[in-house]
């Protein structure tokens, strides 16, 4: 996460969306970046809404704009499949190596999933305790670029992202059956991803990209 309270500009980082790389190069540009341990770099919503929410908004000299970026969800799971597929994994019983795609979403979706499958969802990732979408600029990862461009132009530096955390290359197969489940039973971020594609054109005219 990131925050400039000059701007009043606060960047979740959703994981797997190119965070990291947006952390990396505009750092320098803002106030504060949380670091560490994953639930502190990865902030929640709902930890910004009743840890540091009234904070921020204090120090801020406008209302704060809360930026995140959320991906397709079958994308999002694929890039999590790759990436924990990499060898010299910290954590090796996070790793996928040697389980098939349709494992890795079986387990997913299961009600106690296995370590390499525990990830959340970038809908709760992203809700208030009321259940809306925190954010108020939304970015499709399809529009990393834009978003990017955003941030610098919003931060007043001309960094650019290079690219961190890229998940190795890997044919990735998943059964119909489960695809149909995965959709119905994760809903709510297919909803969120098309939410943001769909409310692209008007984001682009309020942040004049």
């Amino acid at each position: 996460m990131l925050i400039s309270y000059a701007q009043s500009l606060v960047l979740f980082a959703t994981p797997k969306t190119g965070s990291t790389a947006l952390e990396y190069a505009l750092a320098a540009s803002c106030d504060l970046r949380l670091t560490g341990a994953p639930s502190r770099r990865h902030t929640t919503m709902q930890s910004y809404e009743s840890r540091m929410e009234p904070r921020v908004r204090a120090l801020c000299l406008a209302e704060p704009e809360l930026v995140a970026l959320v991906r397709e969800p079958l994308d999002w799971l694929g890039s999590w499949f790759r990436y924990r597929a990499r060898p010299g994994m910290k954590v090796p019983q996070n790793s996928t190596r040697g389980m098939s795609f349709d494992d890795f979403i079986e387990g997913y979706l299961s009600d106690a999933p296995p370590p390499p499958s525990r990830l959340g969802t970038q809908s709760d990732f992203l809700s208030r305790k009321d259940g809306s979408c925190g954010a108020t600029a939304l970015f499709p990862y399809e529009r990393f670029d834009e978003a990017a461009a955003y941030l610098r132009r919003k931060l007043g530096t001309e960094a650019e992202p290079d690219a961190v955390n890229v998940s190795p290359y890997a044919e990735l197969a998943l059964s119909p059956e489960l695809e149909a489940r995965l959709r119905e039973e994760r809903a709510l971020d297919f909803a969120l991803h098309q939410q943001a594609l769909a409310g692209w054109d008007a984001l682009a005219t309020r942040l004049r990209l």
